[in-house]
């Protein structure tokens, strides 16, 4: 799987080092519990670490490396944080163990798939920004700023924010409905509510 995504680890950060992002760092790791349960995981699946030279990647561990540099840019920025977060869980690497089941593939094979994969991270960031009665549209713009160029791997950043408004659109109605229609249900599962507010 590491070979799958084609990245190495990005060095890892001592947060000691850098006690301007603690608040966000905290942010991050309340809605990490939040995200894993939306996705159907454990808290305990996930981590969260500093690191250099990246915005942010998941590991097959379930370590997610959030970049300083990128924290420091978006401080203010919270559904920007939150978005690149949700993406990250999207992954959910304890699924990746379906890839070793194909067989090799071609570099064009190798490529679809990675598109296919960074989509369906796309898709769940896009519902949980909707869980969270966040708007999509600062993610949407932050992908159109720093994906301005082609690349094999990801759908071109127009595509990937129409598939992120797209999927908060339709979670957005479900869960509107929801509340309308089971207050009660939707105050005890409803991601932004059933585990507590900030």
């Amino acid at each position: 799987t590491q070979a799958l995504f084609g990245k190495a680890k990005p060095p890892v950060l001592d947060p000691a080092q850098f006690p301007h992002l603690a608040e966000q760092l905290k942010a991050l790791k309340q809605y990490k519990k939040k995200l894993a349960t939306m996705a159907g995981d454990e808290e305990q699946d996930y981590d969260i670490c500093l690191a250099d030279g990246t915005i942010a990647m998941i590991d097959e561990d379930g370590m997610i490396y959030v970049g300083a540099g990128f924290l420091e840019a978006c401080a203010d920025e919270l559904e920007i944080l939150v978005g690149v977060l949700a993406h990250e869980i999207g992954h959910r690497p304890k699924r990746w163990k379906e890839y070793k089941e194909r067989k090799l593939l071609n570099i064009e094979d190798l490529q679809a798939l990675c598109r296919e994969e960074e989509t369906r991270a796309d898709i769940f960031a896009g519902k949980a920004l909707a869980e969270m009665k966040m708007s999509p549209q600062p993610l949407q713009d932050f992908l159109k700023r720093i994906q301005d160029k082609p690349h094999p791997e990801y759908f071109d950043a127009q595509t990937r924010a129409q598939v992120i408004e797209d999927s908060h659109a339709g979670r957005a109605y479900r869960t509107d409905n929801r509340k309308k229609l089971f207050p009660e249900f939707d105050r005890m599962t409803a991601a932004k509510g059933h585990l507590g507010e900030f």
